[in-house]
């Protein structure tokens, strides 16, 4: 159940206006609360399905974590297991299925590096840089020598590092402001500065009472 839109100032999200004043419809497939990037691209996903999509969240656009955030798309900070196969999901996602539309946010596949200050450390990451290589991850060993190289501004004393061709990063506020205008584009209603106050059933109660 969808309460009153609260007054506010209006998001500068590019391409998303506050929906203010626009009629909520009052039926659709899938009601995703959050204009968050990961509500953004649920409702463009959902959106080309073909199912009839609205978006409502009680702040602006990128309003919360989204707009705190780095936007980082990390392999290499991963320990194998379901974190991991998220991550490599994620990095496919962006990359392949939604690579069309990168330069909209920013995508950068500009890889990462990870540094050891010791033989000791250096050890460590080598032997997580075979686990995560057994499970797909591309990881490039670097010795002390390769990393000024890489980046100058580095320690020469550094033991080692590993390189991670596969990180990248996205400017989640202009992603979620764009899959939202992408998802408007084929028919989802996007209304901000309204709140969820609640849900009812098919019949018309209130789950819980």
């Amino acid at each position: 159940m969808v309460g009153e839109r609260t007054p506010g100032r209006r998001s500068t999200a590019p391409g998303i206006t506050d929906g203010i004043g626009e009629e909520l419809p009052s039926t659709a497939d899938l009601v995703v609360i959050g204009a968050g990037v990961v509500g953004a691209a649920a409702a463009w996903f959902a959106a080309l399905a073909g199912l009839r999509v609205v978006v409502v969240d009680r702040g602006a656009v990128a309003g919360g974590t989204s707009g705190a955030g780095e936007g980082n798309v990390l392999v290499s900070d991963k320990e194998p297991g379901p974190e991991l196969e998220l991550a490599q999901y994620s990095r496919r996602v962006w990359g392949e299925d939604l690579g069309a539309y990168g330069g909209l946010w920013e995508f950068e596949s500009k890889g990462g590096l990870v540094v050891a200050s010791t033989p000791t450390a250096l050890g460590a990451l080598r032997t997580l840089a075979e686990r995560q290589r057994a499970c797909g991850v591309d990881v490039r060993e670097v010795s002390g020598a390769e990393l000024h190289a890489l980046e100058p501004r580095l320690t020469r004393e550094a033991a080692g590092g590993a390189l991670y061709p596969q990180d990248a990063q996205v400017q989640p506020m202009l992603a979620a402001a764009h899959l939202l205008r992408l998802a408007r584009r084929r028919g989802a209603v996007v209304a901000t500065r309204t709140e969820v106050v609640g849900f009812l059933r098919p019949g018309g109660g209130r789950p819980g009472g």
